[in-house]
């Protein structure tokens, strides 16, 4: 029988990091005798877990013991993937008390590590079939969206600019900045858009007062790259349907 409930996206309060880590689940079986069941995480934040391999959740509601290490807590089946849908054999649980917190250590030392990015200019000198027909070397498109930045300058907390997002790839954004930016300047940011919170480091490509700055990403935070890609990807498909509706081409 197949189950299904919220899906992940609608309890992404927290932040979720994409990573794995061994678990043990504590329940009770129908003769009401405790079991333990290994079992392993998909992403992880403050308050809960995306889980594969649990074989024991009948349906949502559960209540289990989850344990990790020293860290213990109560946690509730907030939702089932349906069998037919890329969720299958993945389980959300929720820490039944808010005050619980499974993977403080875990999300305390990931939140400094980044992993690098190979910048969209270098793409394109590796690979000399970036340039289409039209000379446009971009290969990445970029995709107009809503949402505020904040820019962190030399690394210097009190050297921060906030500003508005204008438009965001794989590879770079465009944004808004309340004050100055000058090409070649790194900058540490982080972005506020479609519902995610990501960290960046980059570089200022371009800046024009009227326009924005274009800032290209250098490194990303350890587990944000699947945020960003999931991000552009729905943008990608929202922008082929509105095409498809209006009957217009590439803009």
């Amino acid at each position: 029988m197949t189950h299904s409930g919220n899906t992940p996206e609608s309890e992404r309060g927290d932040k979720r990091i994409h990573i794995a880590l061994p678990i043990r689940v504590l329940y009770l079986d129908k003769d009401m005798k405790p079991r333990v069941e290994m079992a392993c995480t998909y992403d992880i934040s403050t308050h809960g877990a995306r889980v594969s391999g649990l074989q024991c959740i009948q349906e949502t509601g559960e209540i289990v013991t989850v344990e990790r290490g020293r860290s213990k807590a109560l946690c509730r089946v907030a939702w089932i993937g349906d069998e037919s849908s890329p969720l299958r054999r993945q389980v959300g649980l929720q820490c039944v008390d808010p005050e619980d917190k499974l993977w403080e250590g875990e999300l305390r030392n990931l939140q400094e590590i980044y992993d690098p990015i190979i910048p969209e200019s270098q793409l394109y000198r590796l690979n000399s079939a970036a340039v289409d027909m039209s000379g446009n070397r971009r290969r990445h498109d970029r995709y107009t969206i809503e949402g505020l930045a904040e820019l962190l300058r030399g690394g210097a907390a009190n050297d921060t600019l906030r500003g508005e997002v204008k438009n965001v790839s794989e590879f770079g954004c465009l944004v808004a900045a309340k004050g100055p930016l000058s090409a070649g300047t790194d900058i540490k940011l982080m972005l506020q858009v479609g519902g995610q919170k990501l960290s960046l480091k980059g570089r200022v490509r371009h800046s024009d007062p009227g326009l924005g700055s274009g800032i290209e990403f250098r490194e990303i935070r350890k587990g944000d790259r699947q945020l960003l890609q999931y991000l552009v990807q729905k943008l990608a498909r929202e922008k082929a349907k509105l095409a498809a509706v209006t009957g217009t081409g590439r803009g």
